[in-house]
């Protein structure tokens, strides 16, 4: 994904619309508990859909590519910074609210990216194929760190014993998974795809 503007401008009308549109549902389906009463696997598929339309709406509407293509790389993964996050998972995991398994994996693997996020903006552009390389692996590892999350707290689910993951469907967590990970999850692949660009030669940026 390359593009001769290389000044971010702001975000599309329509997109900023649906994003607090999608934000307030999400909000709304936890603070009144409509998610928790979803039986399985109604909760999953609607996590699910949220991750393949956000993937395919940045990559497919052409007002949001273009302002995605503006960019920097540097901005792409400053955004995973906020995955400190996981560590509210390991406190609420610590106060027995939240699947002790869930939390270590989701949690820490969070907490993991993020510091690595900070460490590969402290190092600068990504100007040479050996910077590239690491946050490719990066990368890779940030959204394997998503799918495992999805899994364990789909066996944790099914598993049905206490505590359970019901914070996460609950307000203000809601907001992570319904969320903020469908953002994240298309926010690997735009970068995948930025770094597969300038290793053909294109602007990585």
């Amino acid at each position: 994904m390359t593009s001769s503007t290389i000044t971010p401008t702001r975000p599309p009308r329509g997109a900023l619309l649906v994003a607090a549109v999608w934000l307030s549902l999400a909000i709304l389906a936890g603070a009144t508990g409509a998610l928790i009463r979803l039986p399985f696997p109604g909760t999953q598929l609607i996590i699910f859909t949220l991750f393949g339309a956000t993937v395919g709406a940045a990559l497919t509407v052409p007002a949001l590519r273009a302002w995605i293509d503006t960019l920097p790389l540097r901005a792409l993964i400053g955004i995973n910074a906020t995955r400190f996050i996981g560590i509210s998972f390991l406190v609420l995991a610590a106060r027995g609210r939240l699947d002790p398994v869930f939390a270590a994996r989701a949690g820490w693997g969070d907490i993991a990216v993020a510091v690595v996020a900070l460490a590969l903006l402290a190092a600068g552009d990504a100007r040479t194929r050996l910077h590239r390389g690491v946050i490719h692996l990066w990368n890779a590892l940030g959204a394997l760190d998503l799918v495992v999350a999805v899994a364990t707290a789909t066996a944790v689910t099914l598993r049905g014993t206490p505590p359970g993951i019901a914070p996460l469907l609950s307000f203000p967590l809601v907001a992570v998974p319904t969320f903020f990970v469908p953002l994240f999850v298309a926010n690997h692949v735009i970068i995948f795809l930025r770094l597969r660009a300038a290793g053909r030669g294109g602007n990585g940026r």
